[in-house]
């Protein structure tokens, strides 16, 4: 006697290639979403990086995607008879997994992060910055958004269900599911052999999808005994590199209008000095750190707004301060030490005492003066540095005093209200240009920041061939070998904690946003 099946195994029969089908169709979106990442950096040069970053992009998002419907899906479609609730409960999971997938893509590219429990407070302030700016029109476009991705979903869940049959007759399981463990499998293998010769267009790809943890040769080829970790940490440290194409600086052209009864003085101490006390009293400050760098780096930073990093790749570009206010017929006047300045026949180079007889006439300086003194000039202007704060005709004055011995942060003192948060040279151009009324993007054309209105807690720079992170209270410095070394930004003595890693990853992709890696 021949049983026929029952329709409760009828049921779920279709239900389980209902699921699969429709995990296969949000495979495919998924993977086009995801290609956000493959353009979040660079393509490697290399046909062996390329081949890597297909197969890791279709193996990863694949796995991902197929994982999550076997999870949280597969289950229902053999516990439950109900159809109407497994499609909407599918449609509904696959909405808010591919929309998150597609907010960790897009945070991906502006921050180099992904959503995780370590960086979660980095992902709030950055929410935060962006959702400060949305107003209730942009909510309800976001809420009606998922609504129609929503729709989107149900409408193919019950297309698929209705034709159902028609898919089960096609064999194309094996096919996917062949190339799908090639890539996957492929993509880890790959990865062990780049980690084990240290071949960088493969290395540099790490961490870019989201919950890729790839196998490493310390990892694996080590515990069989078949890499000698002494050689492979020798051969690694000396990777840390920058190896840039071109600089792209700055990124579009800046049309901005210019405030032109405002004017600017900053002075540069080149050595700490100890200020007069009716500075501190009088005068807003704020933490001040300057990489142990030489005057010609400091002049190349303070009016590119760029650090040391890029500077090799700048001899001939014109700072875009000196481009934008030269449009206005607003002077920029500069005083430093012979043969270290930056010069430029679109700014004034003043000597000392042009720079003493232009404040001793009690007279606000027009446009935008730099200059770079030392303890004994000090000494004769800074008086008369101290009563610009009072003129009836405002001079705004920026005074930068660099760190000592004791002391691991100098001082950044203004007759204008700045931030309380570290500041670096970076930040002088993006602060005066704002004060002027130049409200364009930063990024455009700095790394730094504008102190009167601070949206960072945390800065980056460079200094020789280290990094400089400053976060928290404390600054890291991370050397050309890779080691690390975290001091306290208020003791300066060294502390026992190691490299915060998501920090490090988006401190990295704002400091690299100018250039083109080969």
């Amino acid at each position: 006697m021949i049983l026929a099946e029952s329709p409760r195994r009828q049921t779920v029969s279709k239900l389980v290639s209902w699921g699969h089908w429709f995990a296969f169709f949000n495979i495919i979106l998924a993977l086009v979403i995801a290609s956000i990442y493959v353009f979040s950096a660079p393509i490697p040069h290399s046909l062996l990086g390329q081949i890597f970053l297909f197969a890791n992009w279709f193996g990863h998002i694949s796995f991902i995607t197929f994982i999550s419907f076997v999870i949280l899906v597969l289950p229902l479609c053999y516990a439950l008879e109900n159809t109407r609730f497994v499609k909407s409960y599918a449609s509904f999971v696959s909405a808010l997994g591919l929309a998150l997938l597609a907010f960790d893509a897009l945070l991906f590219n502006r921050t180099g992060l992904h959503i995780s429990l370590s960086s979660s407070e980095l992902i709030v302030t950055e929410t935060n910055l962006q959702i400060a700016a949305f107003s209730w029109q942009e909510w309800s476009f976001f809420s009606l958004l998922f609504v129609v991705w929503f729709g989107f979903q149900l409408l193919m869940a019950n297309a698929l269900w209705k034709r159902i049959e028609r898919f089960r007759r096609r064999r194309i399981g094996q096919s996917v599911i062949a190339l799908f463990l090639l890539s996957f499998v492929g993509s880890h293998g790959m990865h062990v052999w780049a980690d084990a010769r240290l071949y960088q267009p493969i290395m540099q790809q790490d961490n870019m999808f989201p919950l890729s943890y790839p196998s490493t040769a310390k990892t694996t080829l080590s515990r069989y005994g078949m890499l000698d970790l002494a050689d492979y940490a020798q051969q690694k440290s000396v990777q840390f590199t920058y190896n840039i194409e071109r600089l792209d600086y700055p990124k579009e052209p800046l049309y901005c209008p210019i405030a032109q009864d405002k004017a600017w003085l900053v002075v540069y101490l080149t050595e700490s000095i100890e200020l007069d006390s009716q500075f501190a009293q009088n005068w807003s400050s704020a933490p001040y750190f300057r990489p142990m760098n030489n005057i010609e780096t400091l002049v190349k930073t303070s009016l590119f707004s760029l650090p040391n990093l890029y500077h090799q790749y700048i001899n001939d570009m014109t700072p875009v301060l000196i481009d934008v206010l030269s449009g206005y017929k607003l002077p920029i006047n500069m005083y430093s030490p012979s043969n270290t300045g930056f010069t430029h026949n679109k700014t004034s180079t003043w000597d000392f005492t042009e720079l003493k007889s232009a404040l001793n006439a009690n007279n606000v300086i027009p446009g935008v003066t730099f200059a770079y003194i030392n303890a004994q000039q000090w000494s004769e202007i800074s008086d008369t540095v101290l009563a610009l704060s009072i003129n009836e005709v405002k001079q705004h004055v920026l005074l930068l005093n660099p760190a000592n011995v004791n002391n691991p942060m100098g001082a950044a003192l203004s007759n204008s209200e700045i931030a309380d948060t570290v500041m670096i040279d970076e930040d002088i151009v993006p602060s005066i240009f704002t004060n002027l009324g130049c409200d364009v993007d930063v990024t455009q054309y700095s790394t730094g920041q504008n102190v009167f209105a601070a949206t960072r807690n945390w800065q980056i720079t460079t200094q020789n061939n280290a990094l400089i992170l400053i976060s928290d209270n404390t600054i890291t410095e991370i050397k050309r070998n890779g080691l690390t070394k975290v001091t306290s930004a208020v003791t300066g003595n060294e502390l026992n904690q190691t490299l915060n890693t998501d920090m490090f990853n988006r401190s990295i992709k704002h400091l690299s946003q100018f250039s083109q890696i080969k």
